[in-house]
């Protein structure tokens, strides 16, 4: 089945109770009955934001502190095997928690990693330059333990020329979700547009994962 979208003023994190409907931001939810699906679309959808924002990287938090200085020394050495030259994995000093940032080659997230959907822990984001220094977004984000709360995703985006795709599934669905600041609708309708979807409203959504 073709994948749908949801246009939503404010930021409304799927899978959260209490969005904020903050005219500064919108979220553009992609939705299909599976999530393999919804992640061709989504590849299709970025593939042309990329034309404006051709910088992705992936945050990720490890959410807990290590218990140990081995599990310490383990996890250092294995992200630093498999990474790419700007790529970051730093503790906070204050929390003890350990998080990262790596660059993604888009032509390699044709196939949806399982980290993707960690959308407590790991988040995408896309921002309009190539900068290789991910120093100051790493020193942004790393206070934030896990993404638990619609205001945090106002901490990431303190940089309003960034945009976010967060990623859920479900047994009978999967999602990929677009929140950034309101300035840009006009563009993100534009690329909608280019890829011919329907939209579709909140209350709509149970028909559609049951049709």
């Amino acid at each position: 089945m073709k994948s749908v979208f949801i246009r939503e003023t404010g930021i409304h994190p799927w899978e959260q109770l209490q969005p904020i409907h903050d005219k500064s931001y919108i979220t553009v939810t992609l939705l299909n009955q599976e999530y393999i699906d919804v992640w061709k679309t989504w590849c299709e959808f970025a593939s042309i934001l990329a034309l404006r924002w051709p910088k992705i990287v992936q945050w990720h938090t490890k959410l807990l502190p290590f218990h140990s200085k081995s599990q310490e020394y383990i996890s250092q050495k294995t992200f630093y095997k498999n990474s790419k030259p700007g790529d970051i994995l730093r503790k906070n000093e204050s929390t003890k928690i350990y998080s990262q940032i790596i660059n993604l080659d888009f032509d390699s997230l044709r196939t949806p990693p399982n980290s993707m959907i960690s959308h407590r822990t790991s988040i995408i984001i896309m921002q309009n330059n190539n900068d290789n220094n991910l120093d100051p977004l790493w020193h942004k984000l790393s206070n934030l333990a896990e993404i638990s709360k619609t205001d945090d995703f106002k901490i990431i985006l303190t940089n309003e020329e960034s945009i976010t795709f967060s990623f859920y599934e479900a047994e009978t669905y999967g999602v990929a979700q677009l929140i950034c600041h309101s300035k840009h609708l006009p563009y993100l309708n534009e690329s909608i547009n280019k890829i011919n979807l329907e939209e579709i409203h909140k209350k709509d959504i149970y028909a559609y994962i049951h049709r």
